[in-house]
């Protein structure tokens, strides 16, 4: 039996469901898929060998492996300036990654620790399992945005919403951030306002705890797909990427 995958162009609605019925199974499909296998073997059987953090930065198809893992794969002309962030440690308040919007660089260090410990976290193999599955994951993400784009963020919402403790958590996100002011209805012009004012603007629709019943998350989850879909609200579903400099 063929172990592909076919992701084609779908109503948002439709692919949304789609994916949240096809849930891991269609993850562990796409994992065994030959392609895949193939990078995540790669990384796998050649990761030790790999003798400083300079020569890890040199093996272009395992740092391609490594930035898909860690949903950096699109800044890969930007190898220069990957470096010096990941090379950084997370922790100092002057890191280069603690002045960026777009969390997910800090994320990234925070995961290797490249800065701290060299190549010791990245070839562990707690590290090279995380790393494996985020590759996976990120791919499979990366299909069901052919499919209809706004659905890999409403499945970040499904996904994340649960871990949301404030308002501040959801404006440090852009994709949480994106969705959820999509689905209230709130307009773009809003990241010109101050924290504390978009903070109140999201309270005034939702309640934060209501982010811990599933049903209520669901439902936001297609009010943002179905404004995704008509154009309506903070913009097209890839807006949350310009949001990040805001």
């Amino acid at each position: 039996m063929s172990n592909s995958i076919a992701f084609f162009k779908m109503p948002a609605i439709a692919a949304y469901q789609l994916a949240v019925k096809q849930g891991d199974a269609a993850v562990e499909k796409l994992a065994a898929r030959k392609d895949v296998k193939a990078e995540v073997d790669y990384f796998r059987n050649n990761i030790q060998s790999v003798k400083s953090v300079e020569d890890l930065f040199k093996d272009r198809r395992m740092m391609k492996f490594i930035l898909d893992a860690t949903d950096l794969g699109k800044e890969t002309d930007k190898m220069g300036f990957l470096k010096k962030v990941l090379t950084q440690k997370a922790e100092d308040s002057d890191a280069l990654m603690n002045k960026l919007v777009d969390k997910r660089f800090k994320a990234a260090a925070t995961l290797l620790q490249l800065g701290e410990k060299g190549l010791g976290q990245v070839q562990r193999e707690s590290t090279k399992d995380d790393l494996a599955e985020l590759y996976v994951k990120n791919k499979y993400n990366a299909g069901l945005a052919k499919q209809n784009s706004g659905v890999p963020l409403a499945m970040y919402l499904k996904e994340n919403a649960s871990g949301v403790r404030s308002t501040y958590d959801i404006l440090g996100d852009a994709r949480l951030r994106h969705v959820v002011t999509t689905a209230l209805g709130l307009p773009l012009e809003l990241a010109n306002q101050s924290v504390e004012a978009q903070a109140a603007a999201i309270e005034k629709r939702m309640k934060v705890s209501d982010l811990k019943d599933p049903k209520f998350v669901d439902k936001l989850a297609k009010r943002f797909l179905m404004a995704s879909d008509t154009g309506s609200g903070t913009g097209g579903a890839d807006q949350w990427k310009l949001n990040l400099f805001a």
